[in-house]
């Protein structure tokens, strides 16, 4: 009797779980990012969740934009890790996406 192989599953689908809005040409979170985030980390936690996507969207094209995105990323994704998130997370960084902002997607379920 042959074994039949299980069907591929679907790629899971992320959805933007949390949205961090940032001044312009700032990298500082705010205390409501902060909650926002410290929820997030123990949902992902108690998840188990493999992977984490955070996106950084800049306003601007500019050098200096591009600098401020990228390091906002950085900025959450260090705060995600000193929570005790243990998944992979990826980092984008979008330039005239419109909005000083990063979104974190996690996998839909």
């Amino acid at each position: 009797m042959a074994a039949i192989a299980p069907a591929p599953s679907a790629p899971a689908r992320s959805s933007v779980a949390v949205t961090l809005v940032f001044a312009a040409r700032s990298t500082e979170l705010s205390d409501a990012s902060k909650v926002a985030l410290d929820r997030l980390a123990k949902d992902i936690t108690d998840r188990t969740l493999r992977q984490v996507e955070l996106r950084s969207v800049s306003e601007n094209s500019d050098p200096d934009s591009r600098k401020f995105s990228l390091a906002r990323a950085l900025i959450v994704r260090n705060y995600l890790i000193d929570k005790g998130v243990r998944s992979r997370i990826e980092v984008a960084s979008i330039v005239g996406g419109g909005g000083e902002r990063v979104e974190i997607l996690v996998p839909s379920t």
